[in-house]
């Protein structure tokens, strides 16, 4: 094309003003083809050339501007292009050009307003209208960037950009399907769309649809092998089929392309961790951080590994700082991991704030904490002098004066710790729990004697509103002497007359007495919710009185799916009817909710099964729900589940669903049933979880088909057994509390019992015994000693009847520390699955399995083997 011909077509284009000189025509076309050539200094100098010779040539001043932009210099951009338009504001590409300089300056709203005005000038600008869908992204207006995308390919059907960013968008959405199609419909136009292969991977990756997505990664790779984010990716995609090792290369590949990607060297931390490898896993966190010092996910993580280590201490001091940067849910959770089995020597202020916390919001089950908190508790000097006083003096009763001394009252009153831990939990200490009996016993003298309504009481009446709140959470396990007990049914039947004549009460009277038996046993108790009381003395009638008034409601609602005839089954109805198990005050916080496969995946990366996803409802069973705890955190952990929850007895099934309500949870229905009987259902489930309940059958095994015939091929089981070797010492101690007499029909004879125990703990198996958690409720230490039906089981019958059943075990929800130990032990079983070699480690270290033998099994396909 020659000089007079590039004229004609730049004035045909309206880049030449009207009487232009062939002179400055010839420049410009010298400066574009130079400009479009790339060679943008020539192209710069030729502009400016023109500028000097015609400063309101509104084209060169635009594609200055443009150029500018180009090398990144956008501010001069901005002016350039803007002068443009003052001289002439009817050209679209103005505008857009104007709008792609701010953007770039992060000035979102002013490039969407520029864009837009392109667009009125030109409707059917296809670029206009994909640069104004980037704005929006950006802005986080996805439905406006939908439309502006929709609008791009109904103008230019084959933008394959403009497919990918519109698949980029929907999966934002969290349309992963919608986006699968238009990532397809960009590599419809453009095969080689390494970023869009890209995209289509990470879609079909959150899809769950893993072998897709590692073929797309792998794709995306070979036309474009420098993409860091793509290995690391492939990575993810590779860990969660269980590749650990082909994993680790695509994430040491992603940090060749890319060595400061902080998420590489994380997601490498975490598979070398999976590995066994911890040394070099405690590399990659550290490189990680390095890069990225306020990266809460490495801190969680290598927090978690420091504490597998047995460095707890180290591990606490890392998740204190990923909790100063965010405090995450799964931050706080590993705080109470790291910390629960920690013994502290001298207080911390900063510690103690945080288990106030843990324990009041909470971060986890508060009962974990119960042990650890008791023994902070005792660290503050005052309290721990008065529960020195009562160790000492036991079974002395000492009285109050002698018990609290000068200062230990109003100590204990103002102890945010203390406070936290009696409302919270059962206390799970001894010595803690002799201090207490002595204090409800001083509280219960108080009472008695005050004459005074209010005054006598003061700041004390904080510690004994929360020690009557811990009796009654504890199920007043506390052990009591014969005339202590007496002056408590006195108190009892006076607070009742009282009531009777509508007298005023002395303020301590109903919380001494809730000390001692449950406001809601009284006649008249809802007369003592027409006063108005302080907030401490209100917490305690809200727990006796309008709490199980709405348990009692709330049973009548729960339908009945099946008859409870089952001899054994009618035994152990009644006693969780007299003792529902466990009494508990506040959930767990909601976890990142998982597809099950994922879920799994991440528990058992080593084991084989196999890892399908399915869409849509989850529908799970959860057989024993008892009071709750369980059926809530199954709804809580795995994505878009129904949840059925059973139990035999009403008032377990009446507690769960208070606390189900209270927490706003919609996913669970609740029922009464006979496990033995659901076969009349005529249902599958995609999960079945029953913890703590076979062994609990006259045949374990028997129940055990019978869930099977409820889950549906494929699908997944958790169960939960107590091992006949970890509870030996539990069936010797039975023995001997057999041989005394104790049969646990009445709540007195289990606070005999205990007492016995407490005092005989020097001996091994006792002093296990006493450390359990389950030893310090009255329904747990029914469940733990006196239990009307129990079976204990070997892991050689659980390997044969998983092989009888075309059962895939998958393996235990163990500490990790153990899982090491065993692996370390057995190097060529990394994925913890082989029972036999489980039954030799158990055998040597026979506590492995003593709260219960933890598991999860997928069931065979309909023609075969998982």
């Amino acid at each position: 094309m020659n000089r007079k011909q590039r004229r004609m077509e730049n004035k045909q284009r309206g880049f030449l003003p009207q009487g232009a000189s062939p002179r400055v025509q010839d420049v410009f076309a010298d400066a574009l083809r130079h400009h479009q050539a790339g060679r943008l200094n020539e192209a710069e100098r030729l502009y400016r050339q023109i500028l000097q010779v015609d400063s309101r040539h509104a084209h060169a001043l635009h594609l200055l501007g443009v150029l500018a932009h180009q090398v990144s210099r956008n501010d001069i951009a901005v002016d350039l292009i803007v002068k443009a338009i003052a001289l002439n504001s009817q050209v679209p590409a103005f505008h857009g050009s104007l709008g792609l300089a701010l953007q770039a300056q992060g000035k979102l709203e002013e490039a969407v307003a520029s864009y837009r005005r392109a667009l009125a000038h030109k409707p059917d600008d296809a670029h206009a209208h994909y640069n104004l869908g980037i704005a929006l992204q950006d802005q986080g207006k996805l439905e406006e960037a939908v439309i502006s995308y929709e609008r791009t390919l109904a103008y230019k059907p084959d933008f394959a950009e403009g497919h990918n960013n519109l698949g980029n968008v929907l999966k934002d959405q969290g349309k992963l399907d919608e986006a699968v199609t238009s990532f397809g419909r960009a590599l419809a136009h453009k095969p080689d769309f390494a970023e869009a292969h890209y995209n289509l991977g990470n879609a079909l990756q959150d899809l769950g649809r893993l072998e897709e997505a590692v073929v797309s990664y792998q794709r995306a790779l070979a036309y474009k092998p420098g993409i860091a984010e793509a290995h690391n990716n492939l990575g993810n995609a590779l860990k969660l089929q269980g590749e650990l090792e082909e994993a680790v290369a695509s994430y040491r590949r992603a940090l060749a392309h890319k060595p400061d990607h902080a998420e590489a060297h994380y997601n490498l931390g975490n598979t070398l961790q999976d590995l066994g490898k911890l040394d070099e896993a405690v590399i990659s966190y550290e490189r990680a951080l390095e890069i990225k010092s306020d990266y809460v996910d490495v801190l969680n993580n290598y927090a978690l590994l420091l504490n597998a280590q047995g460095r707890s201490v180290r591990a606490l001091d890392i998740i204190e700082q990923s909790l100063r940067i965010k405090e995450t849910r799964e931050a706080k959770n590993i705080f109470i991991f790291c910390i629960k089995h920690l013994r502290f020597m001298k207080q911390d202020s900063d510690i103690r704030i945080a288990m106030v916390r843990a324990l009041t919001e909470p971060w986890g089950r508060p009962i974990d904490l119960a042990p650890v908190s008791s023994e902070f508790v005792k660290l503050n000097p005052d309290i721990g002098m008065c529960v020195a006083r009562a160790t000492d003096a036991w079974p002395l009763r000492l009285a109050a004066q002698e018990l609290f001394g000068a200062n230990g009252l109003t100590t204990l009153a103002t102890d945010p710790l203390l406070l936290a831990l009696l409302n919270s939990a059962p206390v799970c200490d001894v010595e803690m729990e002799r201090f207490l009996t002595m204090a409800r016993r001083a509280m219960l003298e108080a009472a008695t004697t005050m004459t005074a309504l209010d005054a006598e009481v003061g700041s004390a009446l904080n510690f004994y509103s929360a020690l009557a709140r811990q009796c009654f959470i504890n199920e007043y396990v506390f052990s009591q002497t014969d005339g202590e007990i007496l002056k408590a049914i006195d108190l009892r039947e006076s607070l009742t007359s009282v009531l009777e004549s509508k007298a005023k009460v002395p303020i301590l009277w109903p919380v001494a007495v809730a000390a001692y038996f449950p406001l809601g046993s009284l006649p008249l108790a809802g007369r003592l919710l027409d006063t108005k009381w302080p907030e401490p003395v209100m917490a305690v009638l809200v727990q006796q009185i309008l709490e199980p008034r709405e348990e009692q409601q709330l049973r009548a609602t729960i339908p009945r799916l099946t008859a409870i005839e089952d001899e054994v089954s009618v035994l152990v109805q009644k006693q969780y009817e007299e003792n529902p198990y466990p009494r508990w005050v506040a959930a767990a916080p909601a976890p990142e909710a998982k597809d099950v496969a994922g879920y799994l995946s991440q528990k058992f990366p080593f084991s084989s099964f196999r890892r399908q996803s399915k869409s849509g409802r989850i529908d799970v069973l959860v057989a024993g729900c008892g009071t709750g705890q369980h059926s809530i955190e199954v709804a809580h952990k795995f994505q878009r589940a129904k949840v059925l929850a059973v139990d035999l007895s009403t008032k377990s099934l009446g507690y769960a669903k208070r606390k189900t309500q209270e927490l706003g949870l919609t996913a669970i229905d609740y029922a009464q049933a006979d496990l033995l009987k659901l076969g009349s259902l005529g249902r599958g489930f995609d999960v079945i979880e029953a913890i703590g309940v076979l062994h609990h059958l006259a045949d374990p095994l028997a129940g055990w088909r019978i869930l099977l015939s409820l889950l549906l091929p494929g699908g997944f089981m958790k169960l939960g057994f107590y091992s006949e070797v970890a509870r030996g010492c539990i069936a010797r101690a039975r023995a001997i509390i057999a041989e005394r007499g104790y049969t646990a029909i009445t709540v007195n004879e289990i606070r005999e019992c205990r007492e016995y125990l407490m005092g005989a703990d020097k001996q091994a198996d006792f002093g296990t015994i006493t450390k359990s958690l389950d030893f310090f409720s009255t329904s747990a230490c029914r469940d733990l000693l006196f239990h009307a039906q129990e079976h204990c089981m070997t892991l050689s019958c659980l390997e044969g009847f998983c092989r009888e059943n075309n059962l895939t075990f998958l393996g235990f929800e163990i500490d990790a520390a153990v899982l090491r130990a065993y692996r370390n032990r057995f190097i060529n079983d990394r994925a913890g699955t082989n029972l036999r070699q489980w039954h030799i480690f158990e055998n040597e270290n026979p506590l492995t399995f003593f709260s219960m033998y933890e598991f999860w099994i997928q069931k065979g396909s309909a023609g075969g083997a998982p």
